[in-house]
């Protein structure tokens, strides 16, 4: 604070070192006596210095008082409290303006990001009735099913039906993921369950695919939200089953508190591996198959973070993808 005083006063001080050299060289050639220009020095000096200290003690007040404008999480009009000059008052009745814009600013973004997550929401939320309908009347179709051809048929549209219900719920997860704590529970659950529950869900999409499973049998109970765990699953699932034409998909635990999601499909580029997880980036992959939205890895890491889990993925173009989940927390110490 004293070092920012000398360096904002600094004209100040070398005004008076200029003065004072002056006074003592005008003396010195006019031979005018040195107990005069000693009375007239000290009396000048008090002066001075009695003005020096009241400005220090202000420059403290507003020292301070920056500092805890700095501290503080909300600002407000009318927040600058100590008498500012002329030309300060002027740069903090900008700062005002300025942060009454924001302010505004925010609020209207506020209303349009409200009428945003609002109106996607009702949209999720409705469009979930056609697609009821639908499953309900490919449901009767499948009675009236009598070639080879009109069962294929059924099976691809009830994929892409099946499709369409997971980007459903991955919009409604998206909409939540901000504040994803209204919505968790956090208790001991078994990974085994909850693995089995994600493979039966795909169960499905892994006989039309002609796809295999290998899952070992999984002995372990972790503190997680079984939701959200399995909402990641279902996403590591479906990426595994999209990039994988032929082979197999096996799930196990690789140690105490790491799962492990392998498949053999066309594995990821090297350069992409950094960037996966990333919002919106669809990398190589995603370029050349056209489908991809770049959100589920990234909703992935999101929904493990705040689940205080991690996610690592190591890949081989060609030969496949492993994702680490490591499921690990550390013990609370109580003192």
């Amino acid at each position: 604070m004293l070092k920012g005083y000398f360096q904002d006063r600094r004209l100040v001080f070398s005004i008076l070192i200029i003065c004072c050299g002056s006074l003592f060289g005008i003396g010195y050639l006019y031979r005018i006596p040195t107990s005069a220009l000693s009375y007239v020095s000290v009396f000048a000096g008090t002066f001075v210095a009695i003005l020096l200290l009241l400005d220090f003690f202000r420059y403290i007040s507003s020292w301070k008082e920056l500092e805890r404008l700095c501290d503080q999480k909300t600002w407000h009009k009318g927040m600058f409290y100590s008498n500012p000059g002329a030309l300060e008052a002027w740069y903090r009745e900008m700062i005002e303006k300025m942060q009454d814009d924001m302010f505004h600013l925010l609020e209207d973004h506020d209303i349009t990001m409200k009428e945003m997550m609002d109106y996607y929401g009702l949209w999720a939320h409705q469009i979930k009735t056609p697609i009821a309908a639908m499953r309900l009347l490919l449901q009767s179709r499948k009675q009236t099913i009598r070639t080879e051809e009109e069962k294929e048929h059924y099976d691809a549209l009830s994929m892409e039906l099946f499709k369409i219900e997971q980007y459903v719920e991955m919009a409604l997860s998206y909409l939540k993921i901000g504040d994803i704590s209204k919505d968790m529970i956090l208790q001991e659950y078994d990974v085994g369950s909850i693995v089995r529950q994600a493979v039966k869900k795909y169960s499905r999409l892994f006989i039309l695919q002609k796809i295999g499973i290998r899952m070992e049998e999984i002995k372990q109970s972790v503190v997680t939200d079984e939701k959200w765990l399995l909402f990641v699953l279902e996403q590591l699932l479906s990426n595994a089953l999209k990039y994988t034409k032929e082979g197999s998909i096996s799930i196990y635990m690789k140690e105490k508190g790491i799962l492990v999601i392998e498949d053999s499909g066309i594995g990821i580029a090297p350069e992409d591996l950094p960037r996966i997880m990333e919002k919106g980036f669809t990398g190589y992959n995603g370029r050349r198959d056209k489908k991809s939205t770049g959100l589920g890895l990234y909703l992935c890491r999101s929904i493990l973070d705040k689940l205080n889990h991690q996610i690592r993925i190591e890949s081989e173009v060609g030969k496949g993808t492993k994702v680490f989940l490591d499921l690990n927390r550390e013990p609370l110490e109580v003192e």
